[in-house]
This record gives C-alpha cells, sequence and structure tokens, in this order.
C-alpha cells in the first residue's frame, strides 16, 4: 500500500513541476523533461509500465500512454527533439470495447 501512494506521490510531484512551468503544449518548455529513453527505462524499471497506446499531435509532438498489470498509468508527450514530459499520471487504468456495430 505505502508503494501505491509512493508511485502516485513521485508522479503527481512531476506532473506538477510540468504544469507550474506552463501549460501550453506548443512552447512545451518544460523543466522536468528527459531524453525519451530514459524515460521509458524509467517507467518500466520503477513502475513496470510499458506502452499501450500512441498518437501524433501534429507534426511537433507525440503522446503516449503506458500502463502497467497494477493498472498505473503514465501519459508523457515527447518533441521532436526526443524531449519527454509526463503529463498525467493515475491508477486504476480500465480498457474499455467498444463493439464494432458502434460508431466510436
Amino acid at each position: 500500500m505505502a508503494r501505491k501512494s509512493q508511485l502516485v506521490w513521485v508522479k503527481t510531484l512531476v506532473l506538477a513541476g510540468a504544469l507550474a512551468v506552463g501549460t501550453n503544449a506548443a512552447s512545451a518548455q518544460y523543466q522536468y523533461c528527459v531524453e525519451h529513453g530514459d524515460l521509458v527505462a524509467h517507467l518500466s524499471e520503477k513502475f513496470q509500465e510499458r506502452q499501450f497506446a500512441s498518437g501524433l499531435i501534429g507534426q511537433m509532438a507525440i503522446m503516449e500512454v503506458y500502463v502497467a498489470d497494477t493498472g498505473s498509468w503514465t501519459i508523457i508527450v515527447t518533441d521532436v527533439a526526443g524531449r519527454s514530459c509526463i503529463v498525467a499520471a493515475g491508477e486504476h487504468w480500465e480498457n474499455v470495447m467498444i463493439p464494432a456495430d458502434q460508431d466510436a
């Protein structure tokens, strides 16, 4: 239980620091950004999170979702220079299946 609260605290601290610098994604000048490979390795080693989904943000960035079997999740944004920032994190991830005959 203590590990879960520590996980939330650490991710929240990083997120709060990034948001304190500014929320404008176009500027992408977060102080708490690291190289993409370093952040992915950290998420894997410390939280057992692996990439679940990704999408382009225009031509300037990629958004990725990392999820662990325990339900913890992290969303990161990586700019064209390879800097990645945590923009959101939490617990209790759930996959939602959309029936094939239903529009998304």
